[in-house]
């Protein structure tokens, strides 16, 4: 049905921005200013912090950061002055994070002084519900003992660990450090050594992966009890060193949608096989019980995100906030109707979604043309229909991003 796969909620993000983009008003920090002088609406709120720096580059990477060339302590001073600089306004003192999420970048690049000043002076300066969620992404060689103590000590009980692969190979391919044997003696010592969450990526269909490595990558992750997984079909980004060398022929890239469905279903079906594991979303299976990944759930629900850090990006009230440097910000104004859609689309990730959720989002009339596309999934086995609800299948899962995006093509008018 699909000639394409949409590998991420990003390909869905971007028909949104595509749709509303030209439509959004630019804001002057005056009027956000204002806001912030104000009591919230909801309690209820995030947080994001970007650290831009790694020490090594994955050889898929382009995203939002740098290798590392200096100490961070001017970067720290500055993060220090924004958490301050928000924590003392009425909007966000009236406000309970809900979750934290540092991410990269490799936040575990700082130093375990910084990185303690840092979490103490979060501490100082806002407030947390009592169940709260707060993650630190690293890479296993920037994760020593003294800084795993440090940020157990300081409130961060949710590690995600970029592993993207167990397999010597994939590991080569990717650029990782460690050898698998490594890699899991080191993985095992952190579970070992902190009472939280441990949680990591996977990436499969890098060049000439096989079925078996993709099962090895699962097995493993049951063995360890590890908490949850996110699991990406490889995505090579321009301006990366994987683009770079298939343009100059020093790698070569044969995509075939067949090879990334058979790996994508021997990684999940394995996986939640063992029992223990099911699918929290498209692209994440959680250990049961354990991790609630509660980050997502409050980005997919449009909950205020306050962003800090070059390169972070997120919403308080209705408006949208990316930093692009230390001294330049923008801000932007947001329709409710572009709220909504991002709504839906974020409850569309779920395995299992209730139509009566669906209908709080859509235009009058719409759902009519929503249920019949159902209807369509249904017959070729994406999902199973019921009165009330639909529950995705693996096939389907495969397919999520797509079903959202023809899902948010029809609210759209297409």
């Amino acid at each position: 049905m699909f000639s394409q796969r949409f590998k991420s909620h990003h390909d869905v993000g971007g028909i949104i921005l595509q749709h509303f983009g030209h439509m959004k008003r630019p804001v002057p920090p005056t009027e956000v200013e204002k806001m912030l002088m104000t009591k919230a609406k909801e309690e209820k709120g995030a947080m994001y912090v970007h650290i831009p720096y790694c020490d090594k580059i994955c050889s898929f990477c382009n995203l939002n950061r740098k290798q590392l060339d200096n100490d961070l302590e001017d970067y720290t001073d500055f993060l220090i002055k924004e958490f301050e600089k928000y924590g003392k306004t009425d909007y966000m003192k009236s406000k309970k994070l809900d979750a934290a999420f540092f991410g990269g970048g490799t936040p575990t690049i700082l130093r375990e002084h910084q990185i303690e000043k840092i979490l103490k002076c979060i501490k100082q300066n806002y407030n947390f519900t009592e169940d709260y969620e707060f993650t630190f992404e690293s890479t296993l060689h920037n994760l020593n003992d003294k800084k795993l103590e440090i940020l157990q000590k300081n409130g961060v009980n949710r590690l995600s660990i970029g592993i993207q692969s167990f397999s010597p190979k994939g590991r080569d391919t990717l650029n990782r450090t460690y050898t698998k044997e490594e890699t899991v003696k080191r993985l095992k010592k952190v579970k070992d050594n902190f009472d939280g969450l441990v949680c990591i990526d996977i990436i499969y269909n890098y060049p000439e992966e096989t079925v078996e490595e993709a099962t090895e990558d699962a097995d493993i992750i049951a063995d360890l009890k590890l908490d949850s997984s996110s699991f990406y079909s490889l995505i090579i980004f321009d301006g990366s060193k994987m683009s770079k060398d298939i343009k100059e022929n020093r790698l070569e890239l044969d995509y075939k949608l067949e090879t990334d469905r058979k790996l994508h279903d021997a990684f999940v079906k394995r996986l939640i096989s063992k029992g223990e594991y099911e699918i929290l979303e498209h692209t994440k299976i959680i250990r049961k019980n354990r991790d609630k990944y509660k980050y997502i759930k409050l980005l997919n629900s449009q909950t205020d995100t306050l962003p800090i850090g070059v390169g972070a990006g997120g919403k308080l009230g209705n408006f949208d906030m990316f930093r692009m440097s230390p001294d330049k910000q923008f801000f932007m104004a947001a329709s409710s109707e572009e709220r909504k859609l991002k709504i839906l689309s974020g409850l569309l990730q779920y395995p299992v979604v209730h139509f009566s959720e669906i209908k709080k989002y859509i235009p009058e009339g719409t759902f009519d043309k929503i249920n019949n596309l159902f209807k369509i999934f249904a017959e070729k086995k994406y999902l199973n229909l019921y009165d009330d609800r639909y529950e995705i299948t693996v096939d389907g899962l495969f397919w999520g991003n797509n079903i959202d995006s023809e899902v948010i093509k029809i609210c759209l008018g297409g």
